[in-house]
Protein backbone atom coordinates (compact mmCIF):
# COMPACT_ATOMS: atom_id res chain seq x y z
CA UNK A 1 0.00 0.00 0.00
CA UNK A 2 1.50 3.37 -1.25
CA UNK A 3 1.68 6.22 1.50
CA UNK A 4 -0.26 9.35 0.34
CA UNK A 5 1.88 12.44 0.09
CA UNK A 6 2.68 14.43 3.58
CA UNK A 7 2.91 18.24 4.22
CA UNK A 8 4.81 19.43 6.78
CA UNK A 9 5.47 22.99 7.65
CA UNK A 10 4.26 26.06 7.17
CA UNK A 11 2.07 28.03 9.88
CA UNK A 12 -2.00 26.94 10.80
CA UNK A 13 -4.49 29.49 11.19
CA UNK A 14 -3.12 30.14 14.98
CA UNK A 15 -0.06 29.78 14.25
CA UNK A 16 -0.78 32.90 11.70
CA UNK A 17 -2.30 34.47 14.56
CA UNK A 18 0.37 34.28 16.99
CA UNK A 19 3.04 35.31 14.59
CA UNK A 20 1.02 38.91 13.40
CA UNK A 21 -0.08 39.66 16.88
CA UNK A 22 3.49 39.21 18.08
CA UNK A 23 5.12 41.06 15.30
CA UNK A 24 2.83 43.71 15.59
CA UNK A 25 2.43 44.20 18.80
CA UNK A 26 6.41 44.61 19.02
CA UNK A 27 6.49 47.00 16.31
CA UNK A 28 3.75 49.33 17.98
CA UNK A 29 5.99 49.08 20.70
CA UNK A 30 9.02 49.64 20.03
CA UNK A 31 7.37 52.72 17.72
CA UNK A 32 6.28 54.21 21.14
CA UNK A 33 9.61 53.85 22.76
CA UNK A 34 11.82 55.47 20.26
CA UNK A 35 12.05 58.36 21.69
CA UNK A 36 12.97 56.92 25.01
CA UNK A 37 15.07 54.29 23.77
CA UNK A 38 16.87 56.93 21.11
CA UNK A 39 17.31 59.57 23.87
CA UNK A 40 19.07 57.06 26.19
CA UNK A 41 21.17 55.51 23.55
CA UNK A 42 22.70 58.93 22.52
CA UNK A 43 23.78 59.57 25.99
CA UNK A 44 25.92 56.39 25.98
CA UNK A 45 29.30 57.13 25.16
CA UNK A 46 30.04 53.82 23.23
CA UNK A 47 27.01 54.15 21.13
CA UNK A 48 28.05 55.09 17.08
CA UNK A 49 25.91 57.49 15.61
CA UNK A 50 24.79 59.72 18.77
CA UNK A 51 23.82 62.63 16.93
CA UNK A 52 21.43 61.02 14.69
CA UNK A 53 20.16 58.63 17.52
CA UNK A 54 19.74 62.70 18.95
CA UNK A 55 18.05 63.98 16.38
CA UNK A 56 15.33 60.60 16.36
CA UNK A 57 14.47 61.23 19.93
CA UNK A 58 13.79 65.18 19.59
CA UNK A 59 10.92 64.77 17.59
CA UNK A 60 7.61 65.36 19.93
CA UNK A 61 5.19 66.80 17.90
CA UNK A 62 1.78 65.33 19.06
CA UNK A 63 0.29 63.33 16.26
CA UNK A 64 4.01 61.29 16.34
CA UNK A 65 2.65 59.98 20.21
CA UNK A 66 0.02 58.07 18.13
CA UNK A 67 1.75 57.83 14.65
CA UNK A 68 5.21 56.28 15.72
CA UNK A 69 3.28 53.15 17.17
CA UNK A 70 0.89 52.78 14.25
CA UNK A 71 3.65 52.75 11.98
CA UNK A 72 5.45 50.31 13.94
CA UNK A 73 2.64 48.34 14.04
CA UNK A 74 2.41 48.37 10.20
CA UNK A 75 6.13 47.47 9.87
CA UNK A 76 5.43 44.22 12.73
CA UNK A 77 2.46 43.31 10.43
CA UNK A 78 4.56 43.35 7.23
CA UNK A 79 7.42 41.78 9.10
CA UNK A 80 5.38 39.03 9.90
CA UNK A 81 3.88 38.61 6.88
CA UNK A 82 6.93 37.65 5.45
CA UNK A 83 7.95 35.69 7.97
CA UNK A 84 5.03 33.56 7.21
CA UNK A 85 5.37 33.58 3.45
CA UNK A 86 9.20 32.54 3.65
CA UNK A 87 8.49 29.67 5.76
CA UNK A 88 9.50 26.79 4.03
CA UNK A 89 6.21 24.11 3.23
CA UNK A 90 7.84 20.35 2.42
CA UNK A 91 6.12 17.94 0.50
CA UNK A 92 6.46 14.95 0.97
CA UNK A 93 6.04 11.95 -1.04
CA UNK A 94 8.16 8.22 -1.91
CA UNK A 95 9.65 9.80 -4.62
CA UNK A 96 10.73 13.21 -3.96
CA UNK A 97 10.93 16.47 -1.65
CA UNK A 98 9.05 19.46 -2.88
CA UNK A 99 9.90 22.68 -0.51
CA UNK A 100 7.58 25.85 -1.40
CA UNK A 101 8.13 29.38 -0.27
CA UNK A 102 5.84 31.77 -0.86
CA UNK A 103 3.23 29.40 -2.48
CA UNK A 104 5.64 28.74 -5.00
CA UNK A 105 8.02 25.90 -5.77
CA UNK A 106 11.31 26.80 -4.34
CA UNK A 107 13.52 23.47 -4.52
CA UNK A 108 12.83 19.80 -5.62
CA UNK A 109 14.62 17.00 -3.88
CA UNK A 110 14.60 13.77 -5.92
CA UNK A 111 14.33 10.59 -3.39
CA UNK A 112 17.36 8.73 -5.24
CA UNK A 113 19.91 12.09 -3.92
CA UNK A 114 18.85 11.88 -0.16
CA UNK A 115 21.22 10.10 1.92
CA UNK A 116 20.09 11.27 5.26
CA UNK A 117 17.90 13.77 7.05
CA UNK A 118 18.67 14.94 10.53
CA UNK A 119 18.16 17.57 13.21
CA UNK A 120 20.79 20.28 13.39
CA UNK A 121 19.26 22.43 16.35
CA UNK A 122 15.65 23.62 15.29
CA UNK A 123 16.56 23.14 11.54
CA UNK A 124 15.68 20.08 9.38
CA UNK A 125 18.78 19.59 7.67
CA UNK A 126 18.82 17.08 4.42
CA UNK A 127 22.72 16.28 2.79
CA UNK A 128 23.01 13.93 -0.27
CA UNK A 129 26.15 10.96 0.10
CA UNK A 130 28.78 13.27 0.34
CA UNK A 131 27.57 15.69 2.92
CA UNK A 132 26.20 18.23 0.63
CA UNK A 133 23.06 19.84 2.24
CA UNK A 134 20.62 20.03 -0.39
CA UNK A 135 18.34 21.58 1.86
CA UNK A 136 18.48 23.35 5.57
CA UNK A 137 15.88 25.33 7.23
CA UNK A 138 13.63 25.97 10.09
CA UNK A 139 10.62 23.78 9.47
CA UNK A 140 7.24 24.72 11.07
CA UNK A 141 5.56 22.01 13.06
CA UNK A 142 6.75 19.71 15.65
CA UNK A 143 10.03 17.60 15.21
CA UNK A 144 7.98 14.36 15.76
CA UNK A 145 5.74 14.99 12.55
CA UNK A 146 8.71 15.83 10.38
CA UNK A 147 10.29 12.76 11.30
CA UNK A 148 7.62 10.76 10.71
CA UNK A 149 6.43 12.03 7.59
CA UNK A 150 9.90 11.47 6.46
CA UNK A 151 10.20 7.94 7.88
CA UNK A 152 6.79 7.05 6.53
CA UNK A 153 7.81 7.86 3.09
CA UNK A 154 11.05 5.77 3.75
CA UNK A 155 13.68 8.64 4.12
CA UNK A 156 16.70 7.83 6.19
CA UNK A 157 16.01 9.70 9.13
CA UNK A 158 19.29 9.75 11.71
CA UNK A 159 18.23 10.79 15.03
CA UNK A 160 16.34 9.39 18.06
CA UNK A 161 13.15 7.78 16.53
CA UNK A 162 10.97 8.13 19.56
Amino acid sequence: MTTPHSVIGGFDRAGRWWVLALFGAGGAALGALLPLLAGWAADVRWVPFRGPLRFLGSFDQEWLVWGRPALGLLLGLAAAAWVIADSPVLEVDAGQIVVRRRGEVDLVIERARVNVVHRKGSKTVIEDARGEKLFEGDVEGGRTAIRDALLAHGYPWDGPRD
